[in-house]
Order: structure tokens, then C-alpha cells, then sequence
């Protein structure tokens, strides 16, 4: 039971992140770039992801505009539907550090313990 809910809301989160790269009119080479920018954890990627995703980091300012840098960054890999182990090789960071960080922000952003923060920053 609870193996079919994790599932269905893997399959959601893409299908939202799908939509939404669609509604941005990214092509697969724009998405291509984005990720390889994020995981090589290049200094290009968050300026390229403002570009792909204007409304994005505004929005999340709006939820509480004393979020710093580094915090947005790690909103900006959440959109892109990267969890916790992907965040932690792209920042090269330890896992326990990328868990801390995400519940930092989840405060921050008044997010319930209830839900999926990567599903709450996917609808963003």
C-alpha cells in the first residue's frame, strides 16, 4: 500500500515537472543543458534556471523573502525533481547535510511535516 502511494506521487512529480518545463517552452536540449549545469554543480546553473524558470524563484521569495542563496539553489535542484542523494553528489555535499538543509527550508516555507516538500516546490 504505502510502496503504490510513493510510486504514484514519483510518477505525479514528473508528470508535473513535464508539464511544467512545457509550459515554459523548454526544448530537450534546453532541459539537457539544465541538468548536466546542476550536476556538474556549475556556477552557470542557477543563472540558466532563472532564465528556464523566470517565475520560480520570485514565487518562492513571496512564500518568505528572507531565504538566502544557497537556500534558493537548493529549491532550484527540488525543482528539478532531484532528491536528497542527487543534491547531495551536485552540491558535494554529505546527505545528512542536503536532509538538514531541505528541513531548514521546509521551516522557512511552512511546509507541513505532511507533505512531500520535492511535491510542494514541483508545484511552485
Amino acid at each position: 500500500m504505502k510502496d503504490s502511494t510513493i510510486e504514484d506521487l514519483l510518477k505525479e512529480n514528473k508528470e508535473l515537472l513535464k508539464q511544467q518545463m512545457l509550459l515554459n517552452d523548454l526544448t530537450e536540449e534546453d532541459i539537457q543543458e539544465i541538468f548536466s549545469l546542476a550536476e556538474n554543480n556549475s556556477p552557470l546553473f542557477y543563472d540558466k534556471f532563472q532564465i528556464f524558470f523566470p517565475h520560480f524563484i520570485p514565487a518562492v521569495l513571496e512564500l518568505n523573502p528572507g531565504l538566502i542563496y544557497s537556500e534558493l539553489y537548493f529549491c532550484a535542484l527540488m525543482k528539478l525533481d532531484f532528491d536528497t542523494k542527487k543534491i547531495a553528489q551536485c552540491t558535494n555535499t554529505s546527505i545528512r547535510a542536503v536532509e538538514s538543509r531541505k528541513y531548514r527550508i521546509r521551516k522557512k516555507l511552512n511546509i507541513p511535516s505532511e507533505i512531500n516538500i520535492n511535491s510542494f516546490i514541483l508545484k511552485i
